[in-house]
């Protein structure tokens, strides 16, 4: 069992890490929360602590969790990696390139597994479409359109909404679409370009987002927007052979079709179950496996958001170094 540490109980803490650290391969041990209450009512057994040094100064921990508000990320994973515990932190990694490239050093020298939460690369649709490159269905990838629209035309009276460091939609969503396009062309890009804005009437922070990174002749086209009532396709990928579609964000049943006429229908691609995030850290902690969400893809995923930054900031194109 792993012994872990949960930091932070408010929507993900609660509900995107806490059920899978109940999971056989965990054992949730202690939570530092500020809501006492509400971690009690879910697990009225485990000790709740008003600091993360509290708690590592009382109980013995291999893992800690971080979902805490993103300007926490960095204090409290140096604290963990001190501490000589393995580290997982809800993305974004951290606020700003600088603090991501001292935790991947600090790792390194603690030697511990330090990973962040992209969890989107195991959504069905995103492992059907690497099922599809893996099989050469779609033939060379040439162009990755991904969209995570929603309808929020309120602005919410949460953190994440409001102007404070790491707030915005380039890092809430845009960390996860960052991620997807790297994995799925396995390189670096050559060039970035962001638009950012505020639409919403007394927005304090960017709710709209359009990224653009150039792999060559190819492009990874990722969009997020807060003032869409009828989104369209979540997915729109094109290669040499065909296009794979799907039409929402999350579906359980992502739609595809084929470019070429020829193409048979009943020669389809398997469409995989999602895989478990926590049980390939498990098996990462145990040296089972590799981590497979690993600290230099994570730090590269910041510098993107960096270089995304940048180029919001004087609208224009900027070379990956």
């Amino acid at each position: 069992m792993i012994r872990t540490a949960l930091v932070g109980f408010g929507l993900a803490g609660e509900h995107l890490h806490a059920p899978y650290i109940t999971s056989p391969d965990y054992q949730l041990v202690a939570v530092q929360s500020s809501r006492p209450d509400a971690v009690a009512k879910s697990y009225p057994n485990v000790p709740v602590y008003p600091s993360l040094e509290t708690l590592l100064a009382e109980e013995t921990i291999d893992l800690v969790v971080i979902a805490t508000p993103n300007a926490e990320h960095y204090p409290l994973a140096r604290l963990a990696l001190e501490a000589d515990c393995h580290v997982l932190v809800e993305k974004p990694f951290t606020v700003t390139l600088a603090e991501a490239e001292r935790l991947t050093e600090l790792s390194r020298q603690q030697n511990r597994l330090l990973t962040v939460y992209h969890n989107r690369r195991y959504k069905k649709d995103f492992e059907t479409l690497l099922e599809l490159v893996r099989t050469d269905q779609l033939g060379d990838v040439q162009t990755f359109e991904a969209h995570y629209d929603r309808y929020r035309p309120t602005v919410r009276e949460r953190w994440r909404e409001q102007d404070v460091p790491g707030a915005g939609l380039l890092y809430d969503l845009g960390s996860h679409l960052i991620d997807q396009a790297l994995t799925l062309f396995g390189e670096r890009p050559d060039r970035v370009f962001c638009d950012q804005t505020i639409q919403r009437i007394d927005g304090p922070v960017d709710d709209y987002t359009h990224l653009i990174l150039a792999f060559g002749t190819r492009r990874a086209i990722l969009h997020i927007g807060s003032l869409v009532p009828m989104s369209g396709r979540s997915l729109s990928v094109h290669g040499t052979k065909a296009s794979y579609f799907v039409d929402m964000v999350d579906t359980e049943n992502p739609t595809y079709t084929f470019g070429l006429p020829e193409q048979p229908p009943e020669e389809r691609p398997f469409l995989k179950p999602a895989s478990t995030y926590y049980t390939d850290l498990a098996r990462a902690i145990r040296n089972e496996i590799p981590l497979v969400v690993t600290t230099e893809q994570a730090l590269f995923v910041m510098k993107i958001i960096d270089y995304a930054q940048k180029s919001a900031k004087e609208g224009t194109w900027i070379s990956v170094e």
